[in-house]
């Protein structure tokens, strides 16, 4: 997303581009008249208008709200001048990771996986210390690490390069008992195991120590980066 779009009516002509403002407020099944006052500065739009919007206009909340967003929900609409500040990151369904790992998945993901595409900054993911390999989308579909990931949240997740429980701390998605679970790990030297721990108190907690089971579970990926909206 261009970053001169410094106020909301400059973002909202942005994406309306050359459609005319009765079809766009029509879509919005809002007025024509709010729109133009939108575009003037006379108002604001009211946070289910913003929603509404955002949604329409195939950009984020965030962004449209603040001109500040890392992410875009759609890749695909990008233009050529966008294309070389950002990454194509491909969002999977979260359970489409049992049937990856259950996979050679060291060709990377085939296209049947993918959902859609996100567009990542570059700088932000340099500036978060990550790089575009090996990394996915996908939505949590757990409360059990509540109130750090919530249900719903959209995550930004890194494949393990291997299958090895070679952790020392972290959140992340692992197959234990041909089960999908959401952990965060925290290896434990002295017992020579690990924690599972569960930020949401109402969840037990457990560790699993090294010689106690006959096939050790598998990291999928690590949780890297949650993608929270502004309100």
């Amino acid at each position: 997303m261009k970053q001169n779009y410094s106020t909301f009516a400059q973002r909202l002509r942005y994406i309306i581009g050359n459609e005319s403002l009765l079809s766009f407020s029509k879509k919005c099944q809002l007025s024509e008249s709010a729109i133009r006052k939108y575009i003037r500065g006379d108002s604001e739009p009211t946070l289910q208008n913003l929603l509404t919007i955002a949604d329409i206009g195939n950009v984020s909340v965030a962004w449209l709200a603040t001109g500040n967003d890392p992410f875009l929900s759609n890749a695909a609409l990008l233009s050529k001048d966008n294309k070389n500040i950002v990454i194509a990151i491909p969002e999977i369904e979260f359970n489409t990771l049992l049937n990856i790992e259950l996979q050679d998945n060291s060709e990377g993901l085939q296209k049947q996986h993918i959902i859609t595409e996100w567009a990542l900054s570059r700088d932000w993911l340099f500036r978060s210390g990550l790089s575009s390999e090996n990394l996915a989308i996908v939505q949590i579909p757990y409360n059990n690490m509540d109130t750090t990931i919530k249900n719903g949240d959209v995550a930004i997740i890194k494949f393990g390069k291997d299958k090895m429980t070679c952790v020392l701390a972290g959140v992340y998605i692992i197959l234990l008992n041909n089960k999908l679970l959401l952990k965060r790990i925290q290896y434990d030297p002295v017992e020579d195991g690990y924690h599972l721990i569960n930020d949401n108190p109402t969840f037990k907690n457990h560790l699993i120590k090294q010689n106690s089971l006959t096939t050790p579970f598998q990291v999928i990926a690590k949780v890297e980066h949650i993608l929270t909206n502004v309100f």
